[in-house]
């Protein structure tokens, strides 16, 4: 086989100066636990012994069985992850909702305390034109003779005017 037809995968078939060896006979089987690389095992089989092809086999499922343990595992931490986001973000979207009511909130008062003070202005804008009016009326008062009379009648009808919410002029 070429190299390049199989990418990261390509072996040739091992010389004897690379071909793993399997345990002799009395020796204990090195130990195939993890994930291996596809490079330690061999590309062709072929010249491989029975006990050669049975120790890569078992390393091959020992490397598939830890493989899938670990997909599951991701899967698992995934999953996790994805609750604990949307937990947060339904905890995000209530304080959003409870940020928006207590804006709201303070929005109408901003707006009553605006209101409150206009009417207080205009009352005591109102006041004191009253004042200004009674001063006017007592000074009035003092005086004698028709021009009096028409002034106090005159005082009397700006009083009425302001009274139902006009200006005091």
């Amino acid at each position: 086989m070429a190299d390049n037809e199989q990418g990261e995968l390509s072996l040739l078939v091992p010389g004897p100066a690379t071909t793993p060896v399997g345990p002799e006979p009395g020796q204990a089987a090195p130990e195939c636990k993890g994930i291996r690389s596809t490079k330690d095992f061999p590309a062709d089989p072929s010249a491989l012994s029975r006990e050669q092809i049975e120790h890569h086999y078992l390393a091959m499922r020992n490397s598939h069985a830890s493989l899938t343990r670990s997909r599951a595992q991701l899967q698992r931490r995934s999953r996790e992850l994805t609750v604990a986001r949307e937990r947060f973000l339904d905890t995000l979207r209530s304080y959003e909702g409870r940020l928006m009511a207590l804006g709201q909130e303070k929005a109408e008062a901003l707006r009553i305390a605006q209101d409150m003070h206009r009417e207080l202005e205009a009352f005591e804008d109102k006041q004191q034109a009253l004042d200004g009016l009674l001063q006017e009326l007592d000074a009035a008062k003092e005086e004698a003779g028709y021009w009096s009379i028409f002034n106090i009648t005159r005082l009397i009808e700006r009083m009425r005017r302001l009274l139902r919410g006009g200006s005091a002029g």
